[in-house]
């Protein structure tokens, strides 16, 4: 099997061919690159009398003149190269090691895996095995071990590494590269073409610095081979120009790797990746990975440290998978995937690598989600049995006829609450479907038990929202429907002491049943008599811990808990995120709702628009405008929002009265801003992206979005949903300030879509189910692998899942995916399990 040094000549062997024998792959010939091979052999631990036996053989092929024989000669040496011959290692003597997924000694050798050789000699070599010297880089250390362990990497470098959350082995192990440059393709200068990515092999003829006007410097060094000559060009400071002429002396052979381009009708390289020919090729001849940077970080640095990490740490990560799931889903080992995704032999190999680890990710959260499930199923709860006929009653005192979902709803909630175990249920539904009224049938049920009941809301308004609603349909249960008399309790932290305190007595005591609030539930001063229910709304704007801590209140019985979510999630996706969830779904909108007009405004019609708006506010309606996140700062989005807000003011809608509203405010400015508009106060609220989920104001007729192709479809669905809450015809106005395959897709799917579910379906088709992963819960990072096309392996992955928990509820049998669903939770704000 092929190593680093006779995959280098390998590589120069196949351009050899590639150029007709010519004796013109490498400056000078084959025989001149004989020291070089002989250095590469000896660093990869090559029997000296056989890495002779090949030198002698290239240095017959310079001096022979036949072009057939020359090509017997090379098809020989490559034959040889392909069973290179080792000097006899020592053997190992440490003792095999249990295997654990955090501490893998590193005492022996990795495992091989044979290659199967290729053919001809213009066949692409195969990467080489993990080098011996490379098993020196491991001795004393384990995956866990700091990174600042490692040859290269100081204390500097550690520091900006673990600005990119890389501290320890395993860290840079699972730090994948964001894309790969292609540039296996090895030339000649004469072959080269504009535009292609590609690398050459050349003697340095000449390397000069020259300084610009701006004080910038440009180094300009021609390479040359056989075939002709190219000049190369980095633009640099005077600082670095100095370290890069060193690089480039005359005559040195080096490697240049890059993008084709052209400067005053010359094929140029302009700042290409370089590296001398006489070391180990990292960038030359491979498909090599980018990483995300940080600054002060090298490149190349980075790949050499990856390229050392990735020839040995591979074989030291156990695997996980048992082989019947590797077996079934159709992938690569551990190993090989953690190699191919660092430094693939072909994209290939890459996207079956990808595939592995993307599954890893899917099958961890399956697993971490079905064993919350059984978890969860077998958490005692207080039955709550509502006197008989007390549901129909409630439905019956409404002020409306439910949907047919609405009717499903309660009632699979009314049969979970009578159980002895804890019901979870998630109940997601489009913007306007009714989640409220289900939900406060749900916490009236509770009531007449005799317990206790809990909504906790994102945001104050929300809350006083909520407050509103409740007491207006708890007024009507308690008239009409038979409901005895309960008390109920608005509790946030804008409330003075004295009150907070006298809300916390009445929860204590049992004389409140029924409390809406905020965070304010969750402080330690809050305890319930005997809470029985729960409801969590807008349940991905939390953490697990503060979902945990608002069950924990309920002491040692846990309480019937039920998530809410306006943002509609696709079925199969759905399955996935709240694999621990009963779910129900509202599918249907109420009657007399109507449909908000979408419009995909072109930048001629500006004016227009905004004429639009100044009518709906002389009609007496009003608007929101929202601006768009340009950077991931809150402080650019701040200065975004209010130079609009200015600009608005000043020169569009002089006269009216705006209000402001943005991430930076706090938090008691932002309830402000929020109620005055919902007041009348203000005309129009200038806004960032953070009131999507916001207040209900029925009298707002027009949502006009700046930048519309900036938002995910979502996003763009619940900004449109904050408007047609009333008795008037609503409009929704998009504005792009640039334009792209994706962000056009995008804005007209939602001119023509109005159904949340659709739009959801169309969302991931054009984004794929990764970054749906970050909607579970606040503060939960994306799926870093899974992608576009992915959706069978979430589905195999599901389906294989629920077949090992059957076999194996607890993961007795496999404390290495135990304990990779112990870290699941880690990594995700806390055990939703607490």
């Amino acid at each position: 099997m092929p190593n680093a040094a006779t995959e280098k000549l390998l590589k120069i062997l196949k351009l050899e061919a590639q150029t007709g024998y010519q004796d013109k792959a490498v400056t000078r010939g084959l025989s001149a690159f004989v020291s070089a091979w002989l250095a590469d052999a000896e660093r990869a631990n090559i029997d000296p009398d056989w890495a002779q036996a090949i030198a002698q053989e290239m240095r017959e092929y310079s001096a022979c003149e036949d072009l057939s024989r020359r090509r017997v000669m090379l098809d020989a040496i490559v034959g040889r190269l392909r069973a290179p011959v080792l000097r006899a290692a020592p053997v190992a003597t440490a003792p095999p090691a249990r295997p654990s997924l955090h501490s893998q000694p590193a005492a022996e050798a990795p495992p091989e895996t044979p290659t199967p050789a290729r053919s001809t000699a213009a066949a692409r070599p195969e990467r080489s095995a993990p080098r011996q010297p490379a098993r020196r880089l491991g001795e004393g250390l384990s995956l866990d071990s700091p990174v600042t362990k490692i040859s290269g990497i100081g204390e500097f470098n550690a520091q900006k590494l673990a600005r990119l959350g890389v501290h320890t082995i395993r860290d840079l192990l699972y730090y994948f590269p964001t894309r790969y440059d292609d540039y296996s393709a090895l030339k000649t200068i004469n072959q080269l073409r504009y535009g292609e990515q590609v690398t050459i092999v050349g003697r340095v003829a000449s390397a000069r610095p020259f300084k610009t006007r701006a004080g910038q410097v440009i180094v300009r060094v021609v390479i040359e081979d056989a075939s002709g000559a190219i000049e190369c060009s980095w633009f640099t400071t005077e600082r670095f120009a100095d370290g890069l002429l060193k690089q480039f002396t005359v005559g040195r052979e080096m490697v240049i790797s890059g993008k084709v381009t052209e400067y005053l009708g010359r094929l140029t390289f302009q700042n290409p990746s370089y590296e001398p020919a006489e070391r180990e090729w990292i960038t030359g001849g491979n498909i090599v990975p980018v990483y995300r940077l940080t600054e002060g970080l090298q490149p190349l640095l980075l790949r050499r440290v990856m390229r050392r990490i990735v020839d040995y740490w591979p074989a030291r990560v156990p695997e996980h998978l048992p082989d019947w799931v590797r077996r079934q889903a159709g992938l690569v080992p551990i190993a090989e995937a953690l190699r191919e995704i660092h430094f693939p032999r072909s994209m290939r190999s890459q996207e079956a690598a990808r595939r592995r680890l993307a599954f890893d990710e899917l099958f961890s959260l399956q697993l971490a989600v079905l064993r919350q499930r059984e978890l969860w199923r077998s958490e005692p709860a207080l039955p709550l049995v509502p006197p008989e006929g007390m549901l129909e009653r409630l439905i019956e005192a409404l002020p409306f006829k439910l949907t047919g979902a609405q009717q499903r709803a309660i009632r699979a909630i009314a049969e979970d609450l009578k159980q002895p175990t804890a019901m979870h249920r998630l109940l997601q539904g489009d913007v306007g479907s009714g989640k409220t009224v289900v939900a406060a049938l749900g916490m009236a049920l509770a009531a007449s038990t005799g317990a206790q009941a809990a909504l906790m809301a994102p945001t104050e308004i929300l809350a006083e929202q909520h407050y509103k609603n409740f007491s207006r349909l708890f007024a009507a249960f308690i008239e009409r429907a038979g409901l005895p008399p309960v008390n109920l309790a608005l509790l946030t932290g804008s409330l003075k002491p004295a009150d907070k305190r006298a809300i916390q007595e009445g929860l204590a005591s049992g004389e409140i049943r029924i409390a809406i609030g905020t965070h304010a539930l969750i402080q330690e001063a809050v305890a319930f008599k005997q809470l029985g229910f729960v409801v969590v709304d807008e349940q991905h704007r939390f953490g697990v811990e503060q979902r945990a801590a608002l069950r924990r209140k309920a002491g040692e019985l846990n309480p019937h808990t039920l998530v809410m979510t306006a943002t509609p999630i696709p079925r199969t996706l759905a399955l996935t995120l709240y694999g621990d969830l009963d779910q129900t779904v509202l599918d249907e909108m109420p009657p007399g709702r109507q449909p908000i007009e979408t419009h995909w405004i072109p930048p001629t019609e500006r004016e227009r628009a905004y004429q639009f708006v100044r009518h709906q506010i002389d009609q007496g309606r009003q608007a929101y405008i929202i601006c768009p996140l340009v950077e991931e700062s809150d402080k650019v989005e701040a200065k975004a929002a209010v130079e609009e807000y200015e600009r608005l003011s000043r020169e569009i809608f002089p006269g009216y009265k705006l209000g402001l509203l943005h991430g930076k405010m706090r938090p008691a400015e932002k309830e402000a801003a929020m109620q005055a508009f919902a007041r009348g106060e203000t005309q129009i609220l200038v806004s960032t992206a953070v009131v999507e989920v916001g207040i209900d104001v029925p009298n707002a007729t027009v949502m006009l979005i700046e930048g519309a192709n900036r938002f995910g479809l979502a996003q763009l669905h619940q900004f449109r949903g904050r408007v047609g809450r009333g008795a008037h015809k609503s409009y929704c106005l998009l504005f792009a300030d640039s334009s792209s395959d994706l962000a056009d897709q995008r804005l007209q799917a939602i001119v023509n879509t109005h159904d949340g579910f659709k739009l959801a379906e169309i969302d991931l088709e054009i984004r794929g189910p990764g970054e749906f992963f970050g909607t579970r819960q606040s503060g939960e990072p994306e799926l870093k692998l899974v992608g576009i096309g992915d959706r069978d392996l979430l589905e195999t992955a599901r389906e294989l899942a629920a077949k090992l928990i059957a076999q194996d509820p607890d993961l007795h049998d496999h404390p290495l995916l135990a304990e990779k669903v112990a870290q699941f939770w880690r990594d995700h704000s806390g055990s939703e399990a607490s």
